[in-house]
């Protein structure tokens, strides 16, 4: 790897912010300097970095609701004032977790209220 992880993900979140380019001219650039240094494997990892310094530069959350089926009602009712107007949110579906919900913010902050969860601390 030519440089480290944060280092494009710091510099690609300051040209997003900079809005002086256009998002296609911006993607485009970004993948060809990517594929000058070898470093095409990563750039999932360099996207969620960079997408992490964004939200915490402009102050917005990003919340995981998972279940292990689907919910009955919207995540809006379920999260109430934990959402604010411009955080993104997003429910998955994960089986594994048999019954109950973990909401993760900003990928630091975890709740786990599932019955996996519970077990594993019962039992692990």
């Amino acid at each position: 790897m030519k440089y480290p992880i944060h280092s494009y993900a710091k510099a690609l979140s300051e040209v997003i912010a900079s809005k002086k380019e256009s998002s296609a001219h911006i993607e485009k650039n970004f993948i060809a300097i990517l594929r000058k240094n070898g470093d095409e494997m990563y750039a999932k990892k360099i996207l969620e970095e960079s997408e992490r310094l964004l939200r915490k530069k402009d102050g917005t959350k990003k919340i995981v609701l998972a279940s292990a089926r689907p919910l009955k009602e919207s995540s809006h009712t379920i999260l109430g004032d934990v959402l604010g107007k411009n955080d993104v949110c997003k429910t998955v579906i994960r089986p594994d977790l048999v019954a109950g919900v973990t909401i993760t913010i900003n990928d630091d902050l975890r709740f786990d209220g599932s019955l996996k969860g519970k077990l594993d601390k019962m039992f692990g």
